[in-house]
């Protein structure tokens, strides 16, 4: 065997070689992309359930206030006129929240009262939007996973292209680009999250 051959028979191996890292480095990136946009659809739809649960809760707390507000004012007409039965009625109507301001300095009806009204709803709103973000983060590492799949897939096309070439000095061209379509596409795997 000649030198060129010999040189030759190296090429095809570095190719083939090249070929097999390309096409797993692609079928490894684009796994990693739809693992993360799998987990970002279901996280997002979930978050979405969440914040019309809480929707739903500020609309209960909403109508327990303005119940209490009725309460209250019934409670508070009853006691003015003298009737102590029909105050205790609607004393006994009111949420828990609403007699503890009564028996605050700063009641009825202060901040903490709000606070503790809408606190299970608050809570779940946030909770919905934590879920939100971390579907947008994955979302956004599922497309630079799908970057890093273009630039190998792009590599492996070059080296594809490299194995019909007669001319050497091409062929090293486009091996060369190849490998660093590579070295691209890895960079920007593991530069995600």
């Amino acid at each position: 065997m000649d030198e060129n051959e010999d040189s030759d028979m190296k090429m095809e191996v570095a190719m083939a070689a090249l070929i097999a890292v390309l096409s797993i480095c692609t079928a490894s990136t684009a796994y990693l992309s739809h693992m993360e946009n799998s987990s970002s659809t279901h996280n997002y739809h979930s978050s979405q359930s969440i914040l019309v649960t809480a929707n739903s809760l500020y609309l209960e707390a909403n109508q327990a206030i303005i119940y209490d507000f009725n309460a209250f004012d019934d409670y508070y007409l009853a006691s003015e006129a003298g009737n102590q039965s029909v105050a205790d009625y609607y004393y006994s109507g009111l949420s828990q929240e609403a007699i503890d301001s009564l028996d605050r300095d700063t009641g009825p009806f202060d901040d903490q009262y709000f606070d503790e009204m809408y606190d299970y709803a608050v809570t779940t709103e946030e909770e919905g939007q934590t879920l939100s973000e971390r579907a947008a983060e994955e979302n956004t590492a599922s497309d630079e996973y799908q970057l890093a799949v273009l630039i190998s897939a792009v590599g492996l096309s070059l080296v594809g292209w490299a194995a019909l070439m007669q001319a050497r000095n091409l062929k090293l061209t486009f091996m060369g680009c190849s490998m660093l379509a590579l070295l691209l596409s890895v960079l920007q795997a593991l530069s995600v999250g």
